[in-house]
């Protein structure tokens, strides 16, 4: 036997004794004698070069993503390797592991790393490709990123795991979003607004009727689960006004599904968002062998399945909705609905799978079949979630701070002074929104703390040059000495637009920017708030659709409560520092929006 007269220059090296020489396993050559004498089978010297294989690639990786940060680190400080694509979905479950504190990346380092290098662009490298990573928390920079279109693209890929029924809005860019974006838009206008108010007042009445229930006798005060009701309430609201689908508080608590489902359509969708982490992590080859093949896998098996079945209950919901949509269209009565019952988005999006299915297939007004459902399913998942978390940590502000709560109550009393109506005239909403200035504030100041999405990728399509900040930070953590500096950004880099970074960033909005102060939020003659600075609605052409929606709504919903209860802290945080209260109250996980996790207050009802 002799070894390859290769064997000696092979990228990998020997774990077995000095006796063992290297073995180029390319060539089917027999193992030495010395290994025959260590009892060493061929399966282990191929797990040996696996390994070493192994090692010696993530070595390769680690120097080409590190030398590509330090060449870059001149430009913006930083200079750190992250192991994970910050826009994938497992840095969002790992989210509260990983990136530790203190590194780039890390979901609750809000303005501190950028203090620490003393800039507003810090930059890193990606260790499984090499891709320079920027991160922007300076408005300047990232209002330019977000009104070039075509220098800076949305990471498309990141957001392919929300195409669960087909392609949708949320992921796509170009011409197609150009086309799915035109037709879902016009149903957010004043009209659906003003019915999106009324909707809102009828569904909050219910939920008094509820709260006042669980009352005892003899105490007005009730314990409530912001996240729980805030769901439903927001469900309730973007079914009706964007799907025509109005139900009552506890009309689908209290009885049984419809004929051919089996839950209603609220837990429908509840249980499609709490399936969608489970959904998007399994890869689509163990997917497809569970779900559609029917392969047994002990442990996940049950759980793939009842995601399937989550998704598989979704859409028979939706395909009612939109064959009730066609049966009315179809028998030219599309007017009458528009009048009831809203659904403005539904007639959209129905209204172009109809066209597509007479054979308009142009590309500017068709829908597929697919393309309906996938984007009934991301207005269905943005259309609620959102709004519901916001609320959330707006209550527990508004515990938090009284002389805040005070002046809404204020506010609120102007719009409702004999107590929140029940029906209103279609007029109202245009009157009565303008007059809830500061408790606007609230909601935008909440925003900015806690908003939905803390972080958003756009992907450099050519060496382009970024404005950013560069600053000097004193002991006390006060910004100073500040100047201009022009980033050079390279073509393929990520940009990323740290929307908590920036909402925490000094430089924009004052050394006071850890407290909730709404009145940032209110104009004055000698100051404008920084619209700029402020991306919980993204910007640019892609900002959120649904932005006004999602404000009327929300300023509905808390002029009406605090108008008629007096919101209160929970029992066991009494005592406690107001900085611990809000650590304890306004926690959030990372999720595909962030995700309240122990919103919690007491409603009192007011005498008046």
């Amino acid at each position: 036997m002799r070894l390859s007269p290769r064997a000696e220059v092979l990228p990998f090296w020997s774990l077995a004794p000095d006796n063992l020489r290297f073995v180029d396993l390319s060539d089917n050559v027999m193992v030495s004698t010395a290994t025959q004498k260590l009892h060493l089978s061929v399966p282990q010297l191929l797990g040996a070069a696996a390994f070493t294989w192994t090692l010696q690639l993530l070595l390769q990786k680690w120097i080409t993503a590190k030398r590509v940060a330090n060449g870059l680190s001149s430009c913006p400080p930083g200079g750190a390797l992250t192991l994970l694509n910050p826009f994938r979905t497992l840095s969002l479950v790992l989210g509260p592991f990983y990136p530790f504190q203190g590194q780039i990346a890390h979901f609750w380092a809000r303005f501190s790393l950028y203090k620490k290098y003393g800039s507003s662009c810090l930059i890193s490298t990606t260790f499984w490709d090499a891709m320079p990573t920027y991160w922007l928390a300076d408005a300047d920079a990232v209002k330019a990123v977000c009104s070039d279109r075509f220098t800076y693209t949305k990471d498309v890929e990141a957001y392919e795991t929300l195409n669960i029924y087909g392609p949708n809005m949320i992921g796509l860019e170009g011409s197609e979003w150009k086309r799915h974006r035109a037709i879902a838009k016009t149903a957010f206008n004043e009209a659906n607004n003003a019915f999106v108010w009324r909707e809102t007042l009828r569904i909050v009445h219910e939920w008094f009727s509820e709260i006042d229930k669980a009352a005892a006798p003899t105490d007005p005060i009730t314990d409530v689960d912001l996240l729980r009701d805030l769901t439903r309430a927001a469900l309730l609201v973007i079914a009706a006004a964007g799907f025509g689908r109005r139900s009552a508080w506890t009309g689908e608590s209290n009885s049984t599904p419809p004929p051919g489902h089996r839950v209603h359509l609220s837990p429908a969708i509840t249980n499609a968002c709490d399936q969608l982490i489970p959904r998007i992590l399994t890869p689509r080859p163990i997917w497809n062998a569970v779900v559609e093949r029917g392969v047994y896998i002990p442990i996940l098996g049950p759980f793939l399945l009842k995601a399937r079945d989550a998704f598989d209950d979704l859409q028979a919901h939706m395909m009612e909705v939109v064959s009730l949509a066609r049966d009315r269209f179809g028998l030219g009565r599309q007017k009458e609905v528009e009048e009831a019952q809203g659904a403005a988005l539904l007639r959209n999006l129905v209204a172009a799978n109809m066209s597509f299915e007479k054979g308009d297939e142009d590309g500017h007004r068709s829908f597929t079949d697919e393309e309906l459902f996938s984007n009934m399913f991301v207005f269905f998942l943005a259309g609620h979630e959102t709004t519901a978390h916001t609320l959330c940590f707006v209550f527990v502000y508004l515990a938090l701070h009284p002389e805040y709560q005070q002046r809404v109550f204020e506010e609120s009393l102007k719009i409702y002074p004999n107590g929140v109506p029940t029906v209103v005239p279609s007029n109202a909403y245009k009157d009565q929104v303008p007059q809830l200035e500061f408790t606007s504030a609230v909601f935008h100041e909440t925003l900015r703390l806690c908003p939905p999405v803390v972080r958003l990728g756009k992907l450099a399509q050519k060496d382009t040059v970024l404005k950013t900040r560069r600053f000097s930070t004193s002991p006390d953590g006060r910004i100073s000495d500040i100047e201009e500096v022009s980033v050079p950004i390279q073509k393929g880099g990520m940009c990323v637009l740290d929307i908590l970074g920036m909402h925490m960033n000094p430089i924009h909005w004052g050394d006071d920017v850890d407290e909730f102060k709404p009145e940032r939020f209110v104009d004055t003659d000698t100051y404008k708030w920084p619209r700029d600075a402020f991306l919980a609605f993204s910007g640019g052409p892609r900002s959120c659709i649904g932005q006004r929606f999602a404000i009327t709504e929300g300023l509905c919903i808390i002029a009406s409560i605090v108008r008629r209860y007096e919101i209160l802290l929970p029992t066991d945080v009494l005592g406690l520092s107001v900085k611990k209260q809000e650590e304890i109250l306004a926690r959030w996980n990372s999720g595909v929006t962030i995700i309240p996790t122990n919103a919690r207050v007491r409603f009192r009802r007011r005498v008046l």
